[in-house]
């Protein structure tokens, strides 16, 4: 499945980021297997307390300095935000399809939203 290596899927994916960088997470491993098939798709290494806290501290931070942004910069923002997963529409069309058993087509149709 090529596409989840150009989403940058792996395997074994870590379970928390603070928005700059994903945290090595050392709760318990996840399996996910597509609904439709019982395929394994892959896994995630949950957070732990600790590490939750640390994710909770930085979207707090990452607040702070967000409500500072004059307004017309963070629509900027999120439209930039909006073309760049635009770019990967047919890939996360295929992982909303493989994660949640559905057609193709109405994956895609989920990711017009």
């Amino acid at each position: 499945m090529e596409f989840l290596n150009i989403l940058g899927i792996k395997k074994l994916n870590f379970g928390a980021s603070t928005g700059q960088q994903w945290i090595e997470t050392t709760g318990t491993e996840l399996k996910i297997h597509s609904p439709a098939t019982g395929e394994y798709i892959a896994s995630v290494r949950q957070a732990t307390e600790a590490e939750y806290e640390t994710v909770v501290a930085a979207a707090q931070k990452a607040f702070e300095a967000w409500r500072r942004v004059p307004a017309p910069k963070r629509g900027e923002v999120v439209r930039l935000l909006g073309l760049k997963l635009r770019e990967y529409k047919q890939e996360l069309g295929h992982l909303v399809a493989l994660e949640n058993g559905k057609s193709l087509r109405k994956a895609w149709a989920r990711c017009r939203r």
